[in-house]
């Protein structure tokens, strides 16, 4: 049986406006964590915010502010590779690569890693409600 909303014009233009309102949403957190900007970044954790690294502990709001906090030097880049946007009728799965340049005692650190964060909309905007980090990905 066919989806009769998923042939629908008016529908897949909604899902379209979703999915760009969320991969907007994905880059200004990278930029908030690129300004250490705790206020936005703050701001777009939804309640309950949870954040897990592979085989890591579940870590809340406060802990993962403060762990962008003390992230040693000075962050010039957080950039979202390999962006894809899944919508739902409960949110949004997001996945892709963050790379990031980290300038630490004159050296500049790369960092890359996968991710997946689940998007939510509360109070008028697209927040993340759960975050992953992945380990690195293989090269293709």
């Amino acid at each position: 049986m066919t989806n009769r909303l998923a042939r629908d014009p008016l529908t897949k233009q909604m899902t379209i406006d979703k999915r760009d309102a969320i991969t907007e949403a994905a880059q200004k957190m990278a930029a908030a964590i690129t300004r250490r900007d705790l206020a936005t970044i703050e701001a777009m954790l939804a309640p309950g915010f949870v954040h897990r690294t592979h085989g890591g502990p579940r870590v809340g709001a406060d802990d993962f502010l403060a762990a962008i906090e003390a992230i040693p030097g000075e962050i010039l880049l957080v950039r979202l590779e390999q962006l894809h946007v899944d919508v739902c009728a409960s949110g949004a799965l997001v996945t892709g690569v963050q790379y990031a340049q980290v300038l630490v005692d004159g050296q500049v650190v790369e960092d890359r890693r996968g991710f997946v964060d689940w998007f939510v909309k509360k109070a008028g905007g697209w927040r993340i409600q759960a975050a992953v980090d992945l380990p690195e990905p293989s090269p293709r």
